[in-house]
């Protein structure tokens, strides 16, 4: 368990003796485990290594065994640390909302959560903070049906703003392709001319003398 050769420094670091002992000990352990292909532990100020799976750790002492109960102890109860949470509204990109809790410390919701009605991830489009998601008795918080009717007008005001904005997007689209459409080339040339003719082209090229009858 404990040799007290201290640790093994690394391999570049090894003189020609200890690399003939680091050796002859790789070669004992594989004697002893070949078929285990799990990975090793050892002890600080120790170069006896040991196998993960045939070769459990020695049980804690009582002296740990104490110290760890009384930190376990320390810790605060379940009912507790569900004071320190909140819940917040999201809206998903599968339009379902739903609520998230997580501790009061985040100040955001990660961009990617689980829907409980599609049973899958979806992104997060808006989310909100509610405020504490458990009472102090423990219970969760119910949100009033003032609360989930005002959730649902949000909800259905953001749609109909993306519908609107869609159709102006595809009326500009479709705007745009009747013009390249009905502007032939030759057209495009009679258009430039005429605006340096008319001086609208910000040239005056008629006025002073230059233009010369063709483009």
């Amino acid at each position: 368990m404990y040799d007290g050769l201290g640790d093994w420094p690394g391999l570049m670091y090894l003189t020609e003796e200890e690399k003939r002992d680091h050796e002859a000990m790789e070669e004992r352990f594989r004697q002893l485990h070949p078929d285990c292909k799990s990975g090793r532990w050892g002890t600080s100020g120790s170069r006896v290594t040991h196998c993960c799976l045939c070769c459990p750790p020695p049980p804690l002492g009582p002296a740990q065994i104490e110290k760890l109960s009384r930190l376990f102890q320390s810790f605060p109860s379940a009912e507790e640390r569900k004071k320190d949470l909140d819940a917040w509204k999201l809206i998903l990109t599968c339009d379902h909302v739903t609520t998230f809790v997580q501790h009061r410390e985040n100040t955001y919701v990660r961009g990617v959560v689980d829907c409980p009605e599609c049973q899958t991830r979806r992104g997060v489009v808006d989310s909100k903070r509610l405020g504490p998601a458990y009472t102090d008795a423990g219970v969760k918080a119910a949100q009033s049906e003032a609360d989930q009717a005002r959730l649902a007008a949000e909800l259905a005001k953001a749609k109909e703003q993306l519908r609107r904005q869609q159709q102006r997007a595809a009326a500009t689209s479709n705007r745009i392709e009747e013009l390249q459409k009905q502007l032939s080339p030759s057209a495009q040339g009679d258009a430039l001319r005429e605006r340096c003719v008319s001086g609208l082209g910000g040239t005056g090229w008629a006025a002073r003398g230059f233009w010369s009858g063709s483009l």
